[in-house]
């Protein structure tokens, strides 16, 4: 080895221990300022109502103040493409649900891939979905609910906050499999869903429980099935759709968890999933998720990127088989 090729290697050596040592600096110091957390949906929903109950605890624990801002629209692609095209350093995070997931097997405006453009850094909760009708409907099961759409094709409309949501893939799946035909109005949220819902003009919606429970209760709304494997406590009569003989509809029940643009330093994404975890190991979030019919959903960056590659794996086969299009 020449002299040369000597102080090329030992000038290497120290470039990558100064890029290693300064990436472990700022993890040390991160964050020096506000981060940004993006929800590609409304405020107000339930992904806003979860992010916040997370996120709220991290600011605390750090003391640092995290915004929770929401840019709906275009099926999540908005706020999407605002996440993917910041700056990789760790101040920006997408909340991803199965709708980013789904949205580049759909929509081919849809550019940017989960698995691709970003780096996981955590799942965070889970959540089951509950199917409401009007109460003027003679259906007390999706099961009759479905036998009734068949009866009247094409008379029956049911809501959804976008192609490859949890709110419009189950609906999907079932007029595939059971051959009926209920015509999809698309809204840019579940509380703009459910008024119109409450209304009479729309005759099915699987949403939120956090959002619907409470008009099942007075009476408003007629809840007709849950998409959790056991029944809700707070609604017991109501079926799952195991129980009601749909159990392979799926796509009902909704995961979220936090992505960082491609390329943010690998340090401060296992800084940010430590705070994920500690924070759900609170009574106060756990609380907080369960008021919102959630679940606790920790996990490394690791596992969160094995699961979003496996959704994206079965979504494609799925989204293919049932011939789901952009609207």
């Amino acid at each position: 080895m020449n002299t040369f090729t000597k102080l090329f290697h030992i000038a290497t050596f120290c470039s990558l221990s100064l890029v290693i040592a300064t990436t472990q600096v700022h993890a040390q110091t991160y964050p020096a300022k506000p981060v940004r957390v993006i929800v590609p949906f409304p405020a107000g929903g339930i992904v806003d109502i979860l992010t916040r109950a997370v996120t709220e605890k991290i600011a605390t624990n750090w003391g640092t103040p995290i915004i929770v801002e929401a840019r709906p629209g275009a099926g999540a692609l908005v706020g999407t493409d605002a996440v993917a095209t910041a700056p990789a350093d760790g101040y920006t995070f997408l909340v991803a649900t199965i709708t980013t997931a789904v949205g580049p097997l759909i929509n081919p405006q849809f550019k940017y891939d989960l698995r691709r453009n970003f780096t996981a850094v955590g799942m965070f909760a889970n959540a089951p979905n509950i199917a409401v009708v009007p109460p003027y409907l003679p259906v007390s099961s999706m099961a009759e609910f479905t036998e009734l759409a068949r009866k009247n094709p094409g008379k029956f409309n049911y809501a959804h906050t976008g192609v490859g949501s949890t709110n419009h893939l189950p609906v999907e799946f079932l007029k595939m499999s059971r051959n009926v035909f209920i015509v999809p109005i698309t809204y840019r949220g579940q509380p703009q869903a459910i008024t119109d819902v409450l209304g009479g003009q729309i005759q099915l919606f699987v949403g939120a429980p956090a959002l619907l429970v409470p008009h099942v209760k007075a009476g408003k709304l007629k809840a007709i099935a849950v998409t959790s494997l056991k029944r809700l406590e707070d609604v017991p009569t109501v079926q799952t759709l195991s129980e009601g003989g749909l159990g392979d509809v799926l796509g009902g029940s909704g995961w979220f968890g936090f992505v960082a643009p491609a390329g943010t330093p690998a340090a401060i994404v296992k800084r940010f999933n430590e705070e994920i975890n500690n924070a759900l190991k609170s009574p106060e979030v756990i609380e907080r998720l369960s008021k919102a019919y959630a679940f606790a959903e920790g996990g490394t960056p690791e596992e969160f990127t094995k699961f979003l590659n496996e959704e994206g794996a079965r979504w494609t086969k799925l989204v293919k088989d049932a011939g789901i299009k952009p609207e």
